[in-house]
């Protein structure tokens, strides 16, 4: 059997051994409960994008009323610009009007107020060069009214005129304005008609087969950010183990992602058996090499005064009486006898 050996992961980060059960569990639970997911909502925004640059280019065209894509074991259906229109239509009694736009161009700003009763369109500019600096954009006020109920509700879309690429540089996007003004209606159309409506009209463009399925998108969408963040923090993981992952394992992988925790990513991606995680060894100062204390010295042997010589009145040393030669022996003179 061909095994692949995982990279392992080296970090001065002390992390604690994730639980594979509730580590997911916790972080999809934060998607599901805030009922917003940044990945779906960029392919749809890009999905309404291209569907009203082609409406602009070539007319309206599409059947793509609902998109549709499944997370956390959850179907999720939105509706796109084109839908809007539609569903607008099949409800009728709406009234629609663009109530004010702004356009900034650099340190130009140009505010338009659209006709209304009794009020004519009106156009004015400002130079503001504190803000020369940021974003160019067009910003949309419309107003839509629900004739038959009474209620009227204004929304705002704003699109920036350029978009930056991939390796940093900028390019202007076409059509940004008309962009701006075809969310702003779907919004405004979307906030007015009854949930129930919508819920109702939804399930009957599914059963027609006017909806596209965008799964696919958004789990590309989820894999590129895990990639981004694991790559802009050094963290290794397996390219090919995260096509394999389902939606539910990507959309965790992604929550923890974006939280901006290392080591919360980490845990997740080695739950998942991204990475493996080798216990880190925490970094402390070196503690100084423990003195031993020495036993004190045995107290030493009093040693005997050296003999003292009457005679010279000298002290003899014992290593001076060991150097010092021997003098032979003298006769013992005891005198003649007689």
């Amino acid at each position: 059997m061909n095994t692949q050996t995982r990279p392992t992961l080296n970090t001065t980060t002390t992390l604690s051994r994730p639980n594979p059960v509730r580590l997911l569990d916790q972080v999809i639970e934060r998607t599901a409960s805030g009922g917003f997911d940044p990945e779906a909502f960029h392919v749809l925004n890009e999905r309404d994008n291209a569907l009203i640059a082609d409406e602009v280019m070539n007319g309206s065209g599409s059947s793509k009323f609902v998109y549709q894509f499944a997370i956390s074991g959850t179907n999720v259906t939105g509706i796109s610009v084109v839908g809007a229109r539609h569903l607008a239509t099949e409800y009728g009694g709406l009234r629609h009007r663009m109530v004010a736009s702004t356009r900034k161009i650099g340190a130009l700003f140009t505010f338009t107020s659209y006709p209304a009763d009794g009020s004519p369109m009106r156009v004015s500019c400002s130079v503001i060069p504190e803000l020369a600096s940021e974003d160019d954009f067009y910003s949309s006020l419309v107003e839509v009214e629900d004739i038959k109920l009474g209620n009227t509700v204004q929304m705002e879309a704003s699109e920036t005129r350029e978009e930056k690429r991939r390796d940093g540089t900028k390019w202007e996007r076409p059509h940004f304005q008309k962009i701006a003004q075809a969310k702003a209606y779907r919004n405004a159309i979307l906030a007015l008609i009854p949930q129930d409506v919508q819920l109702a009209w939804k399930d009957k463009m599914l059963s027609l087969g006017k909806n596209e399925v965008v799964t696919k998108s958004v789990i590309a969408e989820k894999r590129s950010g895990v990639m981004q963040f694991a790559a802009a923090k050094g963290i290794p993981v397996d390219r090919h183990a995260i096509d394999a992952l389902t939606m539910d394992q990507i959309a965790g992988l992604s929550e923890a992602a974006r939280t901006k925790d290392a080591a919360l990513f980490v845990n997740a991606a080695a739950a998942l058996g991204l990475v493996q995680i080798t216990e880190a060894e925490t970094t402390t100062q070196a503690e100084p090499p423990k003195q031993t204390r020495k036993a004190p010295p045995k107290a030493a042997q009093r040693e005997e005064p050296p003999p003292y010589d009457p005679e010279t009145g000298e002290v003899e040393r014992p290593a001076a009486r060991a150097a010092a030669p021997q003098a032979a022996p003298q006769p013992v003179d005891d005198g003649e006898l007689f």
